[in-house]
């Protein structure tokens, strides 16, 4: 286990989460987002979202050892979570026995299995259970917190695979309270662009080639559109695609010359994407999109996945697919949909995440490894929605 987190493997293991711990230690060292141990600012670096690095920067300004780094990501994020549940308790006035259940946030199998690395799945989770929070806690006579697009804007730089999600759901939040407060609201939508924004912009003034929020979103599109999806494309290895298999469909002079580059060979990878789309048919095209739908939402491993965890994450992601069932009921009941109601606020968290998972899915790839963020959030309604006998029967009008 100790080898795991040796600075050789950390450091150097080549993989995404020595990656992220390579900029993080150049944030610290040289004040620079790089990966080049230096100050100068490469494309490359660019590849990974900006929040978790530079979160992480700050534990490498006490120590540079891995295993007492991952225990300092283990404390902020029960910290974190423990800030969470005792809100929650606050706010619901729900006695100790209540909250006993949502104690499975802390062992709840996929989060777990992230928190023990440097990948950023762990803590957009928890981030994404926080700005989910929030926004349940809302009612008629606080309509709005601050907190919900500061939070939304963080969630998107931390895995901007959650970006159709905070779409969805922030764009629920802004409407809802648009004819009780419509500057509030506005400011609020501000606030999130101005925060989401700042690092696309930071990208075009440094290397003066165009808004990017990440160099992987051209990568990450192709491989979730390629001749070799409709057959080869799986829950659980969809990321390890070729990017490169598109390649061909745009001018290889234009492939030679971009080699040294990042981010030119990020736009290609979206050109030569979108090339290949054009050249296949309408049927085509929806058998792809329906084959990522379908995988997003099975909750077994399309290819083998051995361990513990992942054989338990099955089982709660089967209690994840009850909670869209549930949502799906509620939806078809007719009912208007009361925003100062808690459990209707719940079911259009899972409304957002469901939308999110969907679109994301269609258009590029997500599988259960970028789900795995949303886990917390929908173990936490699954719990509220279904054993909410546990808790004193509340309404709205007591969330303060």
């Amino acid at each position: 286990m100790n080898d795991n987190y040796s600075d050789k493997a950390a450091y150097n293991g080549g993989a995404d989460a020595s990656h992220y711990l390579i900029i993080a230690k150049n944030i610290a060292d040289f004040n620079v987002y790089s990966d080049t141990n230096s100050v100068i600012a490469s494309e490359n670096a660019t590849w990974r979202p900006p929040f978790w690095p530079l979160f992480l920067s700050l534990f490498l300004r006490f120590t540079t050892n891995p295993l007492a780094l991952i225990l300092l990501k283990s404390f902020l994020e029960v910290f974190l979570l423990g800030f969470i549940l005792f809100k929650f308790k606050k706010d619901t006035n729900v006695k100790f026995i209540g909250l006993l259940p949502f104690c499975l946030l802390f062992i709840e199998p996929q989060y777990l299995k992230y928190s023990i690395t440097f990948l950023s799945e762990s803590l957009t989770a928890i981030l994404i259970l926080g700005l989910s929070f929030f926004f349940i806690s809302l009612n008629n006579s606080k309509r709005t917190h601050i907190a919900i697009p500061i939070l939304a804007a963080c969630v998107v730089l931390c895995h901007p695979v959650s970006v159709f999600f905070v779409g969805s759901l922030l764009l629920i939040y802004l409407i809802g309270n648009w004819k009780f407060n419509w500057i509030k609201a506005l400011f609020h939508g501000f606030i999130f662009s101005l925060i989401v924004c700042s690092w696309p912009c930071r990208n075009a003034i440094t290397f003066e080639k165009g808004f990017y929020l990440t160099a992987s979103q051209g990568a990450t599109l192709a491989k979730g559109w390629n001749e070799k999806v409709s057959t080869e494309f799986t829950n659980s290895e969809g990321d390890l695609a070729d990017e490169g298999l598109n390649l061909k469909y745009v001018d290889p002079k234009l492939v030679s010359n971009s080699q040294n580059s990042i981010l030119d060979l990020s736009h290609l990878y979206t050109l030569g994407t979108k090339n290949h789309i054009s050249r296949i048919g309408f049927g085509e095209i929806t058998r792809i999109a329906l084959k990522k739908l379908k995988s997003n939402f099975n909750p077994f491993p399309e290819s083998p996945k051995p361990g513990s965890l992942e054989t338990l994450s099955v089982f709660f992601r089967i209690l994840y697919l009850v909670v869209f069932i549930q949502m799906t009921v509620r939806f078809f009941r007719k009912r208007r949909i009361d925003f100062n109601t808690i459990k209707d606020r719940i079911y259009l968290v899972i409304l957002a995440i469901f939308v999110g998972q969907s679109i994301m899915s269609v258009y590029v790839y997500t599988g259960l490894r970028f789900n795995a963020i949303y886990s917390l959030t929908l173990l936490f309604c699954f719990l509220y929605l279904n054993i909410g006998f546990w808790i004193n029967p509340i309404k709205s009008s007591d969330i303060h």
